[in-house]
């Protein structure tokens, strides 16, 4: 912990991130303010990012509520950005300690949890995940690379690591003794909330344990589990329950690589096991040694908590196999179409780091019989000695981590045209700005790094300022169409509502963009669009049946003459049978947008025209949002790419477009509160329910 508590010092630092903690870091954010003004904490509008989307109606945001109670803790004091940054901090400072207290927890001995919690956070797996003829690809595993400033910032998963540990070791007491379920219910829905995905995993660890035992107590423990289980999804329903019942408004991305649905196949797993590069990759393979002699220790020994790990080892190892060598038996799985299954790194991860805490407490027993305080401070001079190589290979990793923070915040920092740009920006009217992407300028503007970490437009989502940029996850139906934005075609911007850019000064760019302000490297344009909304033309009303098929729709739109000339499609969706209607609407030329005032979940405007047109809001579609003319209640539609579409009379009228949040959600949250308080309250007599039943079973389970 004090090697970790030294070398991750850097990671407190207030700089703009590379990698999805920008967006982690952006919802603590908006979530702060939406609790300042009143609304549904979990359930509001984040507008920064892909025309904006209701992060939190399909995302786990648990640990960002978790800052934002902590920044409100401290009376809002420290900076948010500095606790956001703190809360990383600790969780990566204290990991040993969630694994020590959970081997603990689950019956090994006090050496192999100290060993184990050592070895936790030394993990490497940067070597890998490689496929032949391909580029590396993030592994996403319990190594810190996953979640350091340098690495990929997955910041929901860095608390999931903890409470995969802590929940394992919870609903093991429940399933082997029928103890602690209030506490087992509140981890798992926990779990659930911080990070679906791990949840899921966790529910197949779980039935590993219950697997584990005397086979005549596997009704039993199966039955203690699955009553944690349907407790904490009632818990967490207020979640899961719209996820369900709107899944059709979030984005699954085609351009995403198979590898993470179908994970890698066995020969390429197994080769990074065997040669070290799954748990020490770039240094002298120490874990994975000490995880053989913890396989060894289950075999020879046949303790109970080693064989768990050991179980749970192989089961984790065979499903990160994926699709390559399970081939059909994935489909078997629940939800087998969307579950990454190249993150099944982290329960291979688990169960090494339980096993390499074994096996280095097995290698203890033989070698002598040392005892007492003296043994224990053999022991831990020793396994100092022998992770050393594990201790150096980090500290060189985080040296560069530490070069690169330390570089890129003096080189933001000295960037005074950037500040003059940003100073200018905050004195115009809100709108959304496009800072260029790897298909134009967007790598011109890395502020002189040579290592290219930042680009301007990561300062964007940093500073809250709603862009048009590449998605940091893309769960709005509009994500993947930034791809085919065309810099230089008028109807595009005013198709997203794209008001502002900045490019190199040196750059040309095309005419209709009025500069605002220029500087020696950057120069701020204005585009002669609305960021709040405008009227246009609807060239045909198409059915889409199903998400896969709105994005060749959308992408052959914007591609195409309709887009360019500032037309749109309106969008039935999801409807049948599929196809374009024939049917159009004019627009309206002559048409005014005034008085705009865009806030973070309204958008304000005067509308005025002469005859009865379609007025469009450049904001992600979804149902929750509701719009009204002069008071009145007015139907929306989905306009192209994925925005919000009415159709107004003739006149003037004042239009007030406001997200509301899922009606469902609260009273599912009320719901689940009130189970909770029923289980603590009746914790006793489940108890007592669950010891008669054991006793069937002759007490053995």
């Amino acid at each position: 912990m004090l090697f970790n508590a030294v070398e991750l010092r850097p990671e407190l630092t207030p700089i703009p991130n590379v990698n999805d903690d920008a967006a982690h870091l952006l919802f603590v954010e908006r979530a702060s303010e939406a609790i300042a003004r009143g609304e549904d904490p979990v359930d509001f509008w984040v507008p920064d990012l892909e025309l904006g989307f209701p992060e939190f109606v399909y995302y786990q945001h648990l640990p960002h509520l978790a800052v934002v109670a902590l920044d409100r803790v401290l009376l809002e004091r420290v900076d948010i950005v500095t606790v956001f940054n703190a809360v990383r901090y600790a969780l990566l400072v204290g990991l040993p300690l969630t694994v020590f207290w959970s081997m603990r927890k689950m019956g090994f001995g006090t050496v192999a949890a100290a060993i184990g919690a050592a070895a936790s956070s030394l993990l490497s797996s940067t070597a890998p995940c490689t496929r032949p003829g391909a580029a590396p690809v993030p592994c996403y595993g319990f190594d810190y690379d996953s979640y350091i400033w340098r690495g990929y910032g997955v910041f929901t998963q860095l608390v999931a690591m903890h409470l995969s540990f802590v929940t394992l070791a919870l609903l093991h007491a429940v399933i082997t003794r029928g103890r602690g379920y209030v506490v087992a219910i509140v981890a798992l829905a926990t779990l659930v909330l911080s990070h679906v995905l791990y949840a899921y995993m966790m529910a197949i660890s779980a039935g590993v344990v219950a697997l584990a035992g005397p086979w005549r107590a596997i009704p039993l423990r199966f039955a203690r589990l699955a009553t944690t289980g349907i407790g904490a999804a009632l818990v967490a329903s207020y979640m899961l329950v719209p996820v369900v019942t709107s899944g059709q408004w979030l984005n699954v991305s085609p351009y995403l690589d198979s590898y993470k649905y179908d994970s890698f196949g066995a020969g390429p797993i197994l080769g990074w096991l065997v040669s070290g590069a799954l748990l020490d990759g770039g240094r002298f393979p120490v874990l994975t040694i000490l995880l053989g002699v913890g396989i060894v220790a289950a075999i020879v020994t046949r303790a109970r908590p080693i064989l768990v790990a050991a179980a749970l080892f192989a089961v984790w190892l065979v499903l990160y196999f994926g699709r390559p060598t399970l081939g059909g038996l994935i489909d078997l799985f629940p939800l087998h179409q969307t579950v990454f299954f190249h993150r099944f790194i982290g329960g291979v991860h688990l169960a090494a780091i339980l096993l390499i805490g074994a096996g280095g407490a097995w290698l203890w027993t033989l070698a002598g019989p040392w005892r007492g305080s003296t043994r224990l401070a053999l022991v831990a001079a020793t396994f100092a000695l022998v992770l050393s190589p594990a201790f150096v290979e980090r500290a060189h990793y985080y040296a560069v981590n530490t070069t690169w923070i330390q570089e890129t915040k003096a080189a933001i920092d000295r960037d005074q045209d950037a500040k003059s740009i940003f100073d200018t920006l905050a004195t115009l009217p809100p709108g959304r700005v496009y800072a260029g992407q790897p298909a134009d300028w967007s790598d011109d503007l890395d502020f002189g790094l040579a290592f290219r970490s930042v680009r301007l437009y990561n300062l964007l989502a940093f500073r809250e300022i709603s862009s048009w940029s590449l998605p940091y996850q893309g769960p709005s139906l509009n994500s993947d169409l930034v791809f085919d934005f065309d810099a230089a075609n008028a109807g595009h911007y005013a198709a997203f509502g794209v008001r502002y850019v900045i490019a190199p000064t040196t750059r040309q760019v095309p005419d209709f963009l009025q500069a605002v302000r220029r500087t020696p490297l950057y120069t701020l344009y204005q585009a002669p669009v609305s960021s709040a909304a405008r009227y246009a033309a609807i060239a045909d009303t198409v059915r889409v049946p199903s998400e896969p098929d709105l994005l060749p729709l959308l992408r052959g739109w914007l591609l195409g003459p309709v887009a360019a000339s500032g037309a749109v499609l309106r969008i039935d969706y999801p409807a049948v049978p599929a196809g374009a209607t024939g049917t159009a609407a004019p627009g309206c030329p002559g048409g005014v947008i005034s008085a705009e005032r865009i806030e973070q979940s309204r958008v304000t405007v005067t509308a005025t025209c002469p005859t009865t047109g379609t007025l469009v809001l450049p904001v992600t579609y979804h149902p929750n949002w509701r719009v009204t003319s002069d008071g009145a209640p007015v139907d929306t539609f989905m306009a192209s790419p994925s925005v919000i579409g009415v159709t107004l009379p003739a006149g003037q009228h004042t239009v007030i477009a406001e997200y509301r949040s899922t009606p469902i959600k609260t009273p599912l949250l009320i719901i689940g509160g009130l189970l909770l308080a029923a289980v603590t309250v009746g914790r006793r007599r489940m108890e007592r329910l669950d010891a008669r039943l054991a006793s069937r079973w002759g007490g053995v389970t």
